[in-house]
């Protein structure tokens, strides 16, 4: 046994079967060791070479380098506090973590850097505090087809010093459609034109679809007197029906449009920290509720319109929009301790509430002609006795709809009085929700059709406040 392993060439004698010398000669290489010592402060649970670690402590690994000899790596790790672990979106190095577009609709994108990738779970909430994601990171990694997944890990992000870092790049499985502004001016133009629409009227495109610069409205810069309007994804901002915000922008653009002489005007005259002001920015969306809620328009912006329009005319559209405020308020149970409003059905038979901003409830013929029924008959009727009043029924409803033939017509009367089937229950409901969106909980309760199951039910409405013209 050789023992002394500090030489680095060792000779070996011995003799061969035929008897003859044999030497061999070794030239050895000891390599020590390798020892590494870090230190780490970290979010629990903290991932080292393949050990979950949760706990403050002193870990060892013990590898391999690449001459096969030991290497040895220490770790002292910190682990933070909970609190401490929870950033937002604002408290990280925007390089490390980007997120876009924020607030966002149905579709998300993160970008973040590879130091991240331990930091455990990201969450997401909405605007009113809602968690909506909750998930650990590399759950959202697996969920990156295999392309996308190779693309996204090769992409480097580079700085202005042109250092080059690895990002890793997801999107929420939450899909949505987008479009350039020129799509959607050009749609506006071929619109123009195809209806020979003069230069001084407006044409405004409503569109679901959402754009790139993610504004909920606009005017061209190259033709103001087309613009559009967002019309999705109100209802994450204000709950009320989609059309009351939508009815504001309207009045906006064309108030925009006669307020300022030209788009570069426009844009630098509004109002970047928000007032409460038709011209308010609102470069965060949110920041819109303000300006629904006010409905007003500022005495600087006043005295730009009072050069451009006549009175009548501004007063003609501060009208419209306070009429929109009202509305909105009661869709948010604000201004619940008033008076109650007449329920008018007129001529048309469409069903108003004059006291409330003149709101109209829309019901589809079947639940109108339900809903009339049970304003006749103040006393109520359970379930189970509707088909005692079925001919009643069928006359109201053969009042309010021409579609159908009469058999088809008799069938779905037939459908809502079989106690048997949901068709009656189902209408209620949707009565009942079409009164919560247009004016709130609170004062709906006195609209809509109540009772339990296997109770009688009725509009607890007094009927005086009840207006039946047609």
């Amino acid at each position: 046994m050789i023992k002394n392993i500090l030489k680095r060439k060792y000779n070996f004698t011995t003799t061969n079967k035929a008897g003859c010398d044999s030497t061999a000669t070794l030239e050895l290489t000891i390599n020590k060791p390798v020892t590494i010592n870090e230190s780490k402060t970290a979010c629990a649970p903290y991932s080292w070479n393949g050990m979950s670690l949760i706990q403050n402590g002193d870990y060892t690994w013990t590898g391999k380098t690449a001459n096969g000899c030991d290497s040895i790596v220490k770790l002292n790790l910190t682990i933070k506090s909970e609190a401490e672990c929870k950033l937002g979106i604002n408290e990280v190095d925007s390089k490390a973590l980007q997120l876009f577009p924020n607030p966002f609709t149905d579709k998300l994108e993160l970008v973040f850097d590879s130091e991240l990738e331990n930091v455990g779970t990201i969450e997401v909430f909405d605007n009113a505090g809602k968690l909506l994601i909750n998930q650990p990171i590399e759950k959202f990694e697996k969920s990156i087809p295999q392309e996308e997944r190779i693309y996204a890990n090769m992409r480097p992000s580079k700085s202005i010093d042109f250092e080059f870092r690895p990002f890793r790049n997801f999107t929420f499985p939450l899909f949505r459609k987008t479009t350039k502004w020129a799509t959607i001016f050009k749609k506006c133009n071929n619109y123009r034109n195809r209806n020979n629409i003069s230069d001084n009227e407006f044409v405004i495109l409503l569109t679901e679809v959402s754009n790139t610069n993610n504004w909920f409205a606009s005017l061209d810069e190259k033709m103001p007197f087309n613009g559009f309007i967002h019309t999705a994804d109100w209802n994450h901002f204000i709950k009320c029906q989609d059309s009351f915000p939508i009815a504001y922008e309207v009045i906006a653009l064309v108030l925009q449009k006669h307020m300022f002489n030209d788009y570069n005007e426009a844009r630098t005259s509004v109002h970047v920290e928000p007032i409460g002001c038709v011209n308010d920015l609102c470069l965060e969306k949110k920041n819109i509720i303000l300006k629904l809620r006010t409905a007003d328009v500022c005495q600087d912006c006043m005295n730009k319109l009072e050069d451009k329009l006549s009175i009548a005319e501004i007063q003609h559209a501060l009208n419209i929009m306070e009429s929109l405020r009202v509305k909105m308020l009661f869709s948010q149970n604000v201004n619940q301790n008033v008076i109650l409003s007449k329920l008018v059905i007129d001529n048309n038979n469409r069903i108003f509430l004059p006291d409330f901003g003149n709101i109209e409830i829309k019901l589809r013929p079947l639940e109108k002609a339900l809903y009339i029924l049970y304003l006749k008959h103040p006393e109520g009727i359970g379930l189970s006795f509707l088909c005692d009043h079925k001919e009643e029924l069928y006359e109201i409803y053969a009042n309010l709809s021409s579609i159908g033939a009469l058999q088809e017509m008799k069938a779905r009367i037939d459908d809502i009085v079989n106690v048997t089937k949901n068709s009656g229950v189902e209408k209620i409901s949707k009565i009942k929700a079409a009164f919560v969106k247009a004016i709130g909980e609170k004062l709906a309760k006195h609209y809509y059709i109540h009772g339990g199951n296997g109770e009688v039910k009725k509009i607890n409405l007094v009927r005086h406040l009840v207006e039946i013209k047609a």
